[in-house]
């Protein structure tokens, strides 16, 4: 993550959010609404339940503001909230991931190439299309860098699982990209 020093903006906004101004809290979330809404409409299927997410994860940013401590980027706190926000919300919508074995499937390989040449609103609607399971694990693993490990941890899965469901991520994603340049 970035990790640049907090701005002097960004300091007397929370300062003033820890005051309860209504207005500073206005601004905080007006500054970082795109960024954050971005990173909600990663981990779901539409724009609406990015909008849950968004929502939900500044209710823990205004109620934890006093944790932060004035390290580090603003940016990168409420970000890990976002993500942990919706992490929490596929906790509590799966069941049961989708499963597949990667012993019989270890040979497929992505087109870098092919990916290199999409537009970033497209590879996004694309991830969007994926299970929500697939799209989760995804997002973990190759937008923020989880390890397998910690993506097992967090989800309450097994590693196994959390590989598989990258592969076939991958390999869904592999067919709609191909469907797009045929």
């Amino acid at each position: 993550m970035n990790e640049k020093k907090l701005n002097n903006e960004d300091k007397k906004l929370i300062e003033a959010c820890l005051k309860g101004d209504s207005l500073a809290q206005k601004r905080l979330f007006k500054k970082y609404y795109n960024l954050m809404f971005a990173i909600c409409l990663r981990y779901t299927n539409d724009q609406d339940n990015a909008k849950e997410i968004l929502q939900e994860g500044y209710i823990k940013v205004f109620n934890n503001i006093a944790k932060f401590k004035f390290e580090g980027n603003l940016s990168s706190w409420i970000k890990r909230i976002m993500i942990n926000t919706a992490i929490d919300r596929y906790r509590k919508t799966v069941s049961e991931p989708d499963k597949i074995d990667l012993e019989n499937n270890e040979n497929i390989s992505t087109k870098a190439d092919v990916y290199a040449s999409l537009e970033k609103e497209d590879l996004l609607k694309c991830v969007q299309k994926l299970p929500n399971g697939y799209r989760t694990i995804f997002n973990m693993y190759v937008i923020e860098g989880y390890s397998h490990k910690d993506i097992a941890r967090e989800l309450g899965i097994n590693e196994g699982t959390s590989k598989s469901q990258l592969f076939k991520a991958k390999q869904m994603l592999q067919g709609m990209v191909n469907e797009l340049f045929k």
